[in-house]
């Protein structure tokens, strides 16, 4: 009886997902070969479809975000720096088109600039809690305004529990090619 209880509060752990105010919750995460169902084996596929996939076991310290704009694609980029013992998985991550941005525990709406919203969530430890005081693991910009072709504006909206959310502000709502790794997520859009 013991083994069936834990084993169904394990389930229920690895399933947590966000919750965005006036949406349904989000799919149970699936997992392919190559880390995520966006990808085939002639490698990633574009989608416009609501993605939620990865490892729960892997919790990587969140690290840095990087932006770009090159040879008519639009890229941002989450980096971690995964635990050794980490499988070789991408942390959990769920990315889905909402019609507002909100942060994470104080529900405040967010203004973003754009025309379509993408909510990027994913499993990483962004401050670390397990000595006295908290440190902060990512000390980036909280903020970026590129302003590119279709990536006009990216912003973080929250950081609990272990779960780091961003907002991305798009000029229209575009179709995104996606790559999870073990070791960063990276969203790619082409410029309009």
């Amino acid at each position: 009886m013991a083994f069936v209880l834990g084993a169904a509060l394990l389930a229920g752990c690895a399933q947590r997902q966000p919750t965005v105010a006036g949406q349904p919750p989000a799919e149970t995460p699936t997992e392919s070969p190559a880390g995520s169902p966006a990808e085939s084996p002639a490698g990633p596929a574009s989608t416009c479809e609501t993605v939620t996939a990865g490892n729960p076991s892997n919790l990587p310290r969140f690290t840095e975000v990087e932006l770009e704009s090159e040879d008519g694609v639009d890229r941002i980029t989450f980096e971690f720096e995964p635990e050794p013992s980490a499988p070789n998985r991408p942390p959990w991550h769920h990315i889905s088109f909402v019609d507002e941005l909100i942060t994470d525990g104080e529900g405040r709406p967010v203004e973003v600039e754009g025309e379509a919203y993408l909510l990027v969530s994913f499993q990483a430890i962004g401050v670390d809690l397990s000595g006295e005081e908290p440190v902060e693991v990512y000390t980036g910009p909280k903020e970026f305004t590129p302003g590119y072709g279709t990536l006009k504006e990216a912003e973080h909206i929250g950081d609990f529990e272990a779960q780091v959310s961003w907002g991305l502000g798009l000029a229209d709502r575009t179709c995104f090619v996606l790559e999870a790794r073990r070791d960063r997520i990276t969203l790619e859009f082409p410029t309009a």
